[in-house]
């Protein structure tokens, strides 16, 4: 008896802890293909994903950093600076995202802004999406 208790006390435990990530996880899916497609206009579709870390948060806006670096010849991607990394930032204030390239100085450089409308994000195949691109 005393086991059930604590099995059952652990799971509604453990089940509580992943909520917060199931609140993040469709920012983090949107921004991920909005810049996997940045990638694929900008002729770069051979980066891949290195790193994702939430940046700061605060009550109108949630931002994303993303490291993506290029394979070496033999496909493998190495925690070495001497590969080509490119680090983009997605940026959520209400229901506008940005897309920004982190260059090594100087401010980030907006590629990318989504204006959504009516709570899209988390719901499936949203018929309100509207997307502004403006590349450099």
């Amino acid at each position: 008896m005393k086991n059930n208790i604590l099995f059952i006390f652990g799971i509604i435990l453990l089940s509580g802890c992943e909520l917060s990530d199931q609140a993040t996880y469709p920012q983090q899916q949107v921004c991920k293909s909005l810049s996997e497609g940045y990638l694929r206009l900008q002729n770069q579709p051979t980066y891949e994903l290195w790193k994702m870390e939430k940046g700061a948060a605060t009550a109108e806006s949630r931002i994303i950093k993303m490291t993506y670096k290029k394979p070496n010849e033999n496909g493998v991607m190495l925690a070495s600076n001497l590969l080509p990394t490119l680090e983009l930032e997605c940026k959520l204030q209400q229901q506008h995202i940005v897309v920004s390239v982190l260059p090594k100085t100087g401010p980030s450089i907006p590629v990318l802004n989504v204006q959504l409308q009516n709570d899209a994000i988390g719901k499936p195949r949203s018929p309100d999406l509207i997307a502004q691109s403006k590349t450099q």
